[in-house]
């Protein structure tokens, strides 16, 4: 699929504006009336830019998911297989940083999955790689003894789900959001998956 990158500020504000909305109401609870108010246009010139409401969530979400980035150093250490303890904790900021903090994509991918038929395709497409480089890495250090005998696809799941679940367990029985900075975080989710690997817990880079 050709990726299709935004042409015009209004183009932009409205994808914007739609990719907000979807993550936080919906599919079906997100009308193009919703939209075209928050990005300060109106529905005519929406309609300009695409068809319906299923083209502009599949532009919304391709538009967000296509900010995803995985930074340079943890590609290395990915490819080369560098030590458990050391990688895990840039891993755990790569998804925190891209899926949690804002969730928007997080809940987009949600909303793809179980809303819009045929939009997983899309998912697949950007997130796959991503997918499919840490479940390598997670498999090679499974064969070579440096993590216990583990399901690839389990560890490389293991953390966004844990993440997921915790946020939303935790909002949903005390009724409050979340909120935790990096400094927290990330050593508290590392050492979580570390321990599930077999691994002794992560030390702070800062100490």
């Amino acid at each position: 699929m050709k990726k299709k990158t935004a042409q015009t500020v209004t183009e932009v504000r409205i994808l914007g504006a739609a990719a907000q909305l979807f993550a936080r109401q919906g599919f079906k609870g997100t009308s193009t009336r919703d939209i075209s108010r928050l990005a300060r246009v109106n529905e005519v010139t929406l309609y300009r830019y695409f068809r319906n409401k299923s083209d502009l969530f599949r532009a919304a979400t391709e538009f967000r998911l296509s900010r995803v980035r995985m930074g340079r150093d943890l590609q290395n250490m990915l490819a080369n297989d560098a030590e458990v303890h050391v990688t895990v904790p840039l891993l755990t900021e790569f998804l925190l940083e891209n899926f949690f903090s804002p969730p928007d994509v997080l809940r987009l991918v949600l909303v793809a999955g179980f809303e819009v038929p045929g939009a997983g395709r899309m998912v697949r497409e950007y997130l796959g790689p991503f997918f499919d480089t840490i479940n390598g890495y997670f498999g090679r250090c499974s064969a070579k003894g440096m993590i216990r005998e583990v399901e690839p696809a389990l560890a490389t799941l293991s953390l966004p789900g844990m993440i997921t679940a915790h946020h939303h367990l935790h909002q949903l029985l005390t009724g409050k959001e979340l909120d935790w900075g990096p400094a927290r975080s990330v050593p508290m989710y590392t050492n979580f998956l570390l321990a599930a690997l077999g691994q002794k817990p992560s030390r702070s880079r800062d100490s």
